[in-house]
């Protein structure tokens, strides 16, 4: 028996030994291969001094302090970024370049920045949070919106993100969650005793509001949330990114920096990182395992607490899953009004014979005649034979659909939204398509429609085919605005002093 037990355990060694030079190989592999991606540069090297680090702020931050914060952190930006830039060197497409086209300016930097919205007598207050590589710029027409209608707004800048890529190379989740646990605490010090709070979020930021709201519902001392707003929410990535911890741990040996970087492309966008570090990715991945884990505390210990939850999804998404929304996150909420609305992609019959239809086990599945516990919306095509769409609502309880023409039409050349599109109007500055008045804005991001060949395009192509707008922003407006109690309160009151 001995000799047996030791000749299993010696082949048990050999095996793991395999597995484990098995491992070193492929990640030594990756990391060679890693190096014929392009150059970095100092803004994927340059790690940020007065960036926020929840380490050393164990009270938490004021908004004041954070923004004072901010200014010293843009300061440093100018001293060891921006001034190390050639203003020469002929590169019009470089957020860093003070004299390129995409350079943000003194007042465009300030969208990269946290902000508030201040409201005379406001009904309530509003904390927003963008996603990861973004910066507080995607919630400024969120923002404009909650703040036509009453509410006081504040839009935190995530740390790691408004400034250069690689400083989301070293922020943590737990920056980010306490950037939320100060957020809340502001807003509710701006509107006082007795008015509602809620939390908005785009994409990770979704994620970070979701954090927030369980971590008070299950401790407390935290100030609780009325109401949570979501859009294209991070609630589950691809599975991989797991392993961009590994990747950044090879990526500390020099010559394998490139390895900690999932892509390094032209900074072209001045409000969003076009090059991302594995380690966004990873936090990404950590943020939603984490929300799971307190999800099924929170449904054991107290399930009435959970806040309704309103949110928007393209149903085509290559960043986050769609059918984890469903499954992981509304299909496990109690009855408490929330909503779901799901933008479909464009099935006019010249459109859907060139796309893969990949989630119709979802949609057959959120199509069956068993009742749930949220409402559900479906934005598609009225019919195969025209481009306009119409909403196709389930609510909660119910088994019948009830269908409602919309005044909205796919765009031209539009096949369905994206991960992207969803907090952004047509009218969008930067990545509009038109004016107010109605009039075409060329040269825009979303404008570029390449054609030709993509071998000699310094910007992938992927890239540039990506819908940057939400031509169903209207739709969107109108929804939170009516899932917004506060809001609602005020347009009606808007409503009887108009009919006075």
């Amino acid at each position: 028996m001995k000799k047996l037990a030791r000749r299993v355990t010696r082949i048990a060694l050999r095996i793991i030994a395999l597995a484990v030079t098995a491992l070193a190989t492929v990640w030594l592999v990756r990391g060679i291969d890693s190096r014929g991606m392009p150059d970095l540069q100092i803004w994927h090297t340059y790690n940020p001094n007065n960036e926020f680090r929840a380490r050393d702020y164990p009270d938490g931050i004021t908004f004041d302090e954070y923004q004072q914060l901010e200014l010293r952190l843009t300061k440093e930006l100018d001293e060891h970024i921006y001034a190390t830039v050639d203003a020469d060197d002929g590169e019009a497409l470089n957020r860093y370049n003070k004299r390129s086209i995409v350079y943000a300016g003194p007042d465009g930097q300030a969208w990269n920045r946290s902000f508030e919205i201040d409201t005379v007598n406001p009904r309530g207050g509003i904390l927003l949070l963008h996603g990861a590589s973004d910066s507080p710029y995607s919630m400024r027409a969120l923002a404009e919106l909650f703040a036509k209608h009453g509410l006081y707004v504040a839009a935190f800048r995530m740390p790691g993100h408004g400034t250069v890529p690689a400083g989301l190379k070293h922020a943590r989740v737990e920056d980010w969650a306490a950037i939320a646990q100060s957020g809340v605490k502001h807003v509710a010090q701006k509107i006082g005793a007795d008015k509602p709070i809620y939390i908005g979020g785009y994409s990770a930021g979704a994620a970070v509001a979701v954090d927030y709201a369980l971590d008070a519902v299950l401790d407390s001392s935290l100030i609780p949330v009325d109401r949570l707003f979501l859009y294209s929410p991070a609630i589950a990535v691809t599975p991989f990114a797991r392993f961009g911890g590994w990747d950044e741990a090879l990526a500390s040996v020099s010559g394998f920096e490139k390895l900690g970087w999932m892509s390094i492309e032209t900074e072209y966008d001045p409000f969003k990182y076009n090059s991302f570090p594995k380690n966004g990715g990873y936090l990404s991945f950590a943020l939603s395992q984490r929300v799971m884990a307190k999800l099924d505390l929170a449904l054991d210990q107290n399930p009435a607490a959970l806040p309704p939850i309103i949110s928007f999804q393209s149903l085509i998404d290559s960043t986050v899953k769609t059918d984890s929304v469903v499954h992981d996150l509304y299909q496990r909420l109690p009855a408490n009004n929330s909503e779901l609305i799901l933008f479909d992609f464009n099935r006019a019959d010249d459109i859907q014979h060139f796309v893969i239809n990949s989630q119709h086990e979802l949609l057959a599945e959120l199509d069956e005649t068993v009742p749930v516990n949220f409402s559900y919306t479906l934005v598609t095509n009225r019919s195969a034979q025209t481009k306009y769409t119409e909403a196709r609502t389930r609510t909660a309880g119910n088994i019948q659909m009830a269908r409602k023409e919309l005044p909205y039409e796919w765009p031209p050349g539009v096949y369905s939204l994206s991960h992207v599109a969803i907090p952004y109007p047509d009218t969008d500055a930067w990545y509009g398509v038109v004016n107010e008045d109605g009039t075409s804005k060329p040269g825009t991001f979303s404008s570029v429609a390449p054609r030709g060949d993509q071998a000699i395009l310094a910007i992938p192509l992927g890239r540039l085919m990506r819908l940057r707008y939400n031509p169903f922003f209207g739709y969107v407006e109108k929804r939170t605005l009516d899932f917004c109690a506060a809001c609602v309160l005020e347009r009606s009151l808007e409503r009887e002093a108009i009919a006075k």
